[in-house]
């Protein structure tokens, strides 16, 4: 079930941006180019809407374009910046036989790449966007007892196979330069917290029980920790994130179903928003 709503949320989050896109990409190439789209139908429509005199509409949409298609190769490339500033910041602050000794422990996980951080306060994060890699630090080593030590890793693992990073990035991307289309925003949050609940049950699969990662959580959340100041945390999936209270409450009882639902308002301005973009795209064609 919680594999089948990741899989809507993501196609949805990432499929709405892309039919935008390919939509603006056709009219960009039509405007600059002169590429000929035949659109049969939809062309007759555009001749006849065009004769109303909106000469204004094409100045509008080409902004438009150039703005969303900027914004986002611009958004893109920061959040590449901070993921490589931020590691390389980690690693100066490594423990390297630490690192070494959690990647000789959990080889059997598909040799997951992990980054000890010698520091006191509890963290644990999976960070990267092309070659992700799992940061704890010693202070959270520290706390956790075997069983719940290798439940967060199980969890921040299952990041790092599924590539969350990125992904969660990506639509947060998305989200960010779409405003006009609010689906996005709710899309981005609801996948967040569903990749969370998908990483909590592979940790409760491995052990066996879920005493393991809910003691866990809730030791991370009592400490308190202080920021780690990797200026945005888009670019990680941490085990201690946003999302935690419904993760709590999931654990207390696993029967309980958590209801993730779109706000109507939200779905009808977006649908309306596409039409028209759709339908204006078309209409100053010609």
């Amino acid at each position: 079930m919680w594999k089948a709503r990741s899989k809507l949320l993501f196609t949805v989050g990432f499929g709405i941006p892309l039919l935008v896109f390919i939509q603006m990409f056709m009219y960009a190439m039509y405007k600059i180019f002169g590429w000929d789209i035949p659109f049969n139908l939809l062309w007759l429509c555009n001749h006849w809407m065009s004769r109303l005199g909106w000469l204004s509409v094409g100045h509008v949409l080409m902004a438009l374009v150039l703005l969303t298609f900027g914004g986002t190769g611009w958004l893109l490339l920061t959040r590449m910046i901070q993921t490589r500033a931020a590691i390389r910041k980690l690693r100066s602050m490594e423990d390297g036989a630490k690192s070494r000794e959690l990647e000789m422990r959990y080889r059997h996980l598909k040799q997951p790449g992990f980054i000890v951080v010698d520091k006191p306060s509890p963290a644990a994060f999976t960070i990267g966007l092309w070659k992700p890699c799992i940061v704890l630090s010693t202070g959270l080593l520290q706390m956790l007892d075997t069983e719940e030590e290798k439940a967060v890793v199980y969890h921040e693992a299952h990041h790092l196979w599924h590539r969350d990073p990125l992904k969660t990035t990506l639509l947060s991307v998305f989200a960010t330069m779409m405003p006009y289309i609010p689906v996005l925003k709710h899309t981005s949050k609801h996948y967040h917290i569903v990749r969370e609940i998908l990483a909590d049950n592979e940790a409760i699969e491995r052990t066996g029980n879920v005493a393991g990662i809910g003691s866990a959580l809730l030791k991370l959340i009592r400490a308190c920790p202080e920021p780690w100041q990797l200026r945005t945390s888009s670019i990680q999936s941490s085990f201690a994130d946003t999302s935690v209270n419904v993760r709590i409450t999931r654990l207390l009882d696993p029967e309980q179903d958590v209801t993730l639902t779109l706000p109507r308002y939200a779905v009808c301005i977006s649908a309306t928003v596409i039409l028209m973009l759709s339908v204006l795209f078309v209409w100053s064609i010609g």
